[in-house]
């Protein structure tokens, strides 16, 4: 195994071209092309913008920004698993044909949609700055929070990709599982209530990963010590728990990949 990441890193160019070819082949035909990677989060945020300051009241200071540091994240997990879950049967030709580590083709998959997570966070940042946001000391820990989630994801993305080669339901699942997945995580809803409900119990509801990974967001994002403290509910060994579980996800999910993408010629 440890040869296959030596040959992969001897692969990065591949890798690279992968990603890029995942950006073009995205925005092909497009008029505004990469600049949806701007527009998407910008239109985002004028709507839930009007909705929540007009449409619907909430006593929670600025929910809009509370909002979208938890959906953002949230938004590139789910778009690279779902993208890269049938990225090897996609390429079946290349995979028959061409040899190069397997691996490559859902690590681009979520390659792209780093690409467009920065993008967003870009976005959101200036519209921060626009409303002189409050930026917490924090802020420093938002790259430590991003690598945490791009590894768990890079784990599951790694799994789900092999196991679908081998059960196409795979995939529907993981339509299926990350839609319930979505309302088991405190995006739109605080994490207090769940607290007040679960008493004593919560911390069942911590074992989800990216609960903590979600919080951590909203905690450095949202700032709640400035602008409310109901307003999150983080706990720092609940995120290192988190950490220790993506570093684990990740090896095992290469691992398993390893394992049985010798078939997947065979099977696809």
């Amino acid at each position: 195994m440890i040869e296959r990441i030596k040959d992969l890193w001897l692969h990065r160019e591949l890798l690279w071209n992968m990603v890029i070819k995942e950006l073009k082949v995205k925005y092909k035909r497009s008029v505004l092309g990469f600049l949806w990677s701007f527009m998407s989060p910008l239109i985002m945020l004028v709507v839930f913008s009007l909705v929540f300051s007009i449409l619907v009241t909430n006593t929670m200071q600025w929910f809009v920004v509370y909002l979208m540091s938890g959906l953002l994240p949230w938004i590139f997990f789910t778009n690279s698993l779902m993208q890269s879950v049938g990225t090897v049967i996609a390429n079946a030709g290349l995979v028959k044909k061409v040899y190069f580590p397997r691996e490559i083709l859902p690590l681009a998959a979520v390659g792209a949609n780093v690409f467009h997570f920065a993008m967003q966070l870009v976005v959101f940042g200036i519209f921060l700055l626009i409303l002189r946001w409050h930026v917490s000391p924090l802020l420093a820990l938002l790259p430590l929070v991003i690598l945490v989630e791009v590894m768990f994801t890079l784990g599951l993305s790694l799994f789900i990709s092999a196991a679908n080669v081998y059960l196409r339901d795979v995939q529907y699942f993981t339509e299926v599982a990350t839609m319930a997945w979505f309302w088991l995580t405190p995006i739109v809803y605080l994490m207090t209530l769940v607290s007040d409900r679960l008493g004593k119990y919560t911390f069942l509801y911590l074992l989800n990963p990216m609960t903590n990974i979600i919080l951590a967001f909203q905690n450095i994002i949202y700032n709640p010590k400035h602008y409310g403290p109901q307003a999150a509910f983080f706990s720092k060994w609940g995120f290192v728990y988190s950490s220790v579980l993506a570093v684990v996800v990740l090896v095992l999910g290469y691992y398993f990949f390893y394992r049985v993408e010798r078939g997947f010629a065979e099977q696809i």
